[in-house]
């Protein structure tokens, strides 16, 4: 099975930096690498369990390179939800943090990496899986979904190269953990990183809290990525109030950005000699669609940009007519080689293979400017955005039902969740 980074290509480069200064180096990922792809059967499901720490991401990159496909999962989860989804896809082994051990009891311990322990579980059987896969993300959020997307080894190593490319970034940089690694632009952050050599800097901190910064200042970042509420509070906190002289790369994905603070980022970015993308994607389509050159981020306020280099996008009307035309609204179809797998939403779903066939319907609907530039108007799913995660409305109706007996009918527009209810008492 081919890897998907070549670890052995930035030797004794340092890959990762925690808060506290402890490094790991890319010939020691590689060496975990060659000891994990020793562990269980081979690509065997993995059910890991996130947070951002040392050895959080360094069991993520050795066992997705060691042909070891990963179920993430939130450490925010209940160890219902978690269990729930264990016994739903049965991995063979379980990646998690050790002090959550005792959610998994009787189960073998195969190695401890830093803070994290690789479990083996006690299923008797598990499910045949494709070989091809590589990822599965949840598509809503931390609900505590079954429903995942399937993405691909070629998926991930293809969507790495191309943010690589199109974020300009290299192996001098150094990038923060400011999105967890279950967010599917968090995961594609950290593979970007590894794909180009570069260091990640690896904290717990919130981005709200002063000691983020701090470490930040400290440690020299150079690209800093986040979601639309999340620079809607750095904004009310005024932290971009100063210069960061060696931050070069500020990206935002995850929701739509008003158009107020896109000025105020994109000209933050032009005056001060910092490159800021606004991006625009769908773990369905291994986080990328389109982004938004900085160089033309201030003439096209609210547009989410242009393709992906190697993706094509097709607006389409109500009988599925091909819209060309500038400013008539239609449905978004995307395709391209980091178009995802398809959907699992049960254990017998990991053998198949590419439903999709590179073409995603993303349920968004958008239109085109006279220059071809992208503007996403509305949405055709019930979906809705909260710190930037992907929220479906059918999924937060039903689970609401199921677990506290209540009827309701949710709504609300991106970071603002509505719930009717029929009776004042609920």
């Amino acid at each position: 099975m081919n890897r998907i980074w070549d670890f052995d290509r930035h030797g004794q480069k340092t890959a990762l930096i925690d808060d506290t200064g402890v490094k790991v180096r890319y010939d020691e990922l590689k060496a975990l690498e060659d000891e994990l792809r020793l562990c269980g059967s081979s690509g065997a499901l993995t059910m890991m369990v996130c947070e951002n720490s040392l050895g959080a991401l360094s069991g993520y990159a050795a066992l997705l390179n060691s042909s070891h496909p990963l179920l993430l999962v939130s450490s925010s989860l209940s160890a219902d939800m978690r269990k729930q989804i264990m016994n739903t896809y049965r991995p063979q082994m379980i990646y998690a943090p050790a002090s959550k051990i005792g959610d998994y009891e009787r189960m073998r311990e195969v190695r401890t990496i830093d803070s994290y322990v690789l479990l083996e579980t006690s299923f008797g059987e598990t499910y045949p899986i494709n070989p091809e896969l590589g990822l599965m993300l949840t598509t809503s959020g931390s609900t505590g979904s079954v429903k995942f997307v399937r993405q691909s080894r070629k998926n991930i190593e293809n969507n790495a190269r191309i943010h690589v490319e199109v974020l300009r970034l290299t192996s001098s940089d150094v990038t923060i953990s400011s999105l967890p690694l279950n967010y599917t632009y968090g995961s594609t952050v950290f593979s970007s990183s590894l794909m180009a050599g570069a260091s990640m800097l690896v904290t717990k901190r919130d981005v709200f809290e002063e000691e983020f910064w701090d470490l930040f200042e400290n440690e020299h970042v150079t690209a800093f990525h986040g979601v639309a509420n999340s620079y809607d509070m750095l904004r009310q906190m005024e932290i971009f109030c100063e210069d960061f002289p060696e931050l070069r790369i500020m990206t935002q994905a995850g929701g739509k950005l008003n158009r107020e603070l896109h000025r105020y980022y994109a000209q933050y970015a032009r005056d001060n000699g910092k490159l800021f993308f606004v991006l625009y994607g769908q773990s369905e389509a291994t986080a990328g669609i389109s982004y938004l050159p900085p160089e033309r981020s201030l003439e096209k306020l609210g547009s989410v940009g242009v393709p992906y280099p190697g993706g094509k996008l097709e607006l389409i009307d109500a009988e599925g007519k091909t819209i060309e035309e500038a400013h008539v609204p239609g449905e978004l179809i995307y395709r391209g080689e980091n178009a995802a797998l398809g959907y699992a939403s049960s254990g017998e779903d990991l053998k198949r293979g590419d439903d999709w066939r590179g073409e995603i319907h993303t349920g968004d609907i958008a239109e085109w400017d006279e220059e071809g530039f992208l503007y996403i108007t509305g949405r055709i799913r019930r979906f809705i955005k909260i710190g930037g995660h992907r929220i479906s409305l059918d999924e937060i109706d039903e689970q609401i039902m199921n677990d506290l007996h209540v009827r309701c009918v949710s709504s609300g527009v991106d970071d603002h969740l509505v719930l009717f209810v029929l009776r004042e008492e609920d």
